[in-house]
């Protein structure tokens, strides 16, 4: 996936700036290494995207952990883009909440955060997680 930056001109302050923005034009997993770690990822792709998002590692990033890290996953087509965590799934609901599916709409998104070894969803909007 491609590194994506957004700037605005005259207005930007790097604390302003995504650290890392990443876009999904094909299915495959969202990386995240600590040295790649995304705080947005887009899907572009036109068609029905499946992503897979690895469990996180449990402890701060500064010991090589990804507690208290946020990832935002937007859908910027309309299609039913899917994000699966296999084990512990979402909310550590094993497979009661390990695909969430996003409805066939731009603009939907899901934001999880590490903690713990369990990525928990922080918001949403249109994504059922199944």
């Amino acid at each position: 996936m491609p590194d994506t930056y957004v700037l605005r001109r005259f207005h930007s302050k790097m604390r302003d700036l995504p650290r890392k923005q990443v876009l999904a034009s094909a299915d495959g997993a969202i990386d995240i290494s600590l040295k790649n770690f995304p705080d947005t990822v887009l899907i572009t792709k036109g068609t029905a995207c499946a992503l897979t998002l690895a469990a996180p590692t449990a402890g701060v990033p500064a010991k090589g952990g990804h507690d208290g890290m946020r990832i935002t996953i937007y859908s910027t087509t309309a299609a039913a883009h899917t994000v699966t965590q296999t084990s512990p799934g979402f909310n550590n609901g094993s497979t009661a909440s390990d695909v969430g599916t996003f409805g066939a709409a731009i603009g939907n998104y899901l934001v999880v955060e590490a903690y713990n070894g369990i990525w928990y969803t922080v918001g949403n909007l249109n994504v059922t997680l199944a």
